[in-house]
């Protein structure tokens, strides 16, 4: 500090417009001077070097573009590939069955002349090997999105170790995250069942988002649940992420006060992630031999979200992410 005043006391020969602005680089991160030797006097205001301000890097926006758009395509994808597999299964309807199997018996009296049942294979190999390559692309964004993340995280942490820019980024990050799981397929099942004659049936597919789920909910006029779900699977986690970032980038009262707000909160910090695993279990309930269920992305980017977000609120509570 010695050598900051003095370079300062050097300083105040010179006009305040002739003044090096450099100067103030070389004040600690989040030092305020309200000297009237630098810069900041002809404003009349203290200036504060808050290195989460400044301007950002050109890689962090190019992170983020890439990012934002691989995003919109994993969840463009997951509504294609949604789109895909009811036009596949609804070939195998117990109607369209039904239909199926007396066309494949004209065909055989026809001696082949009847070709509606090879139309039929046709458009059901077509629309597999759709369903097949839309969810090929699917999970190598989801991987890209994952490797592009981790090794951008990775760098900022490596230059930003100790400082609240590491953290802000983790909040950024769970940001994404946490925006393609609320609007990515979460769980998709499939009931189905062997039928003499007809072969494999579908008696019911659905593939849900969470924000689908809640939108359907409230459809059919069931509040309560819609409202829950609403509340602690969006309204909690966007409000623990603006919390945690008034933490990192605010100053003041309001950084304090969003820091005893999320210790508050922090007893509920698992609560998005219970009822999302409620959902899960909800939706999957009736799960048995007839019945297939998997996971979408959006179950991934959800949790992925949980991690981040866990990450930068221990990072905020040690006061490393804060300070």
């Amino acid at each position: 500090m010695q050598a900051v005043w003095a370079s300062t006391a050097a300083s105040s020969a010179i006009p305040t417009r002739l003044r090096p602005n450099n100067l103030i680089h070389q004040l600690p991160d989040g030092y305020c001077d309200k000297s009237p030797m630098l810069p900041a006097q002809a404003t009349g205001r203290a200036y504060c070097y808050d290195p989460v301000m400044r301007k950002p890097s050109i890689a962090s926006l190019i992170y983020y573009l890439i990012a934002a758009i691989i995003g919109v395509a994993i969840v463009a994808l997951g509504m294609e590939t949604d789109a895909a597999y009811k036009s596949l299964y609804a070939r195998f309807t117990p109607e369209m069955r039904t239909e199926a199997a007396i066309n494949r018996l004209l065909e055989k009296l026809s001696l082949g002349l009847y070709d509606e049942a090879e139309t039929d294979r046709q458009h059901i190999a077509a629309t597999s090997e759709r369903v097949l390559l839309l969810r090929t692309w699917g999970n190598q964004l989801a991987v890209a999105f994952l490797i592009l993340s981790v090794s951008f995280l990775a760098l900022v942490g490596l230059q930003n170790s100790k400082r609240q820019r590491f953290t802000l980024h983790l909040l950024l990050v769970a940001a994404l995250c946490l925006a393609i799981g609320l609007s990515a397929p979460m769980l998709s099942i499939v009931a189905q069942r062997e039928v003499a004659v007809l072969g494999q049936v579908i008696l019911r597919f659905e593939s849900k988002a969470i924000l689908q789920t809640i939108i359907t909910l409230a459809a059919r006029e069931q509040w309560v649940m819609a409202g829950a779900l609403a509340l602690f699977s969006v309204v909690v986690p966007w409000a623990k992420l603006c919390l945690g970032l008034v933490s990192v980038a605010g100053h003041g009262h309001a950084r304090r006060w969003s820091v005893r707000v999320m210790h508050a909160v922090g007893r509920w910090s698992m609560t998005d992630v219970f009822v999302v695993a409620v959902l899960l279990a909800f939706m999957a309930g009736e799960a048995g031999d007839s019945t297939n269920a998997w996971v979408g992305h959006g179950l991934w980017f959800f949790a992925s979200y949980a991690l981040l977000s866990w990450l930068a609120a221990a990072r905020l509570s040690s006061g490393r992410g804060s300070a």
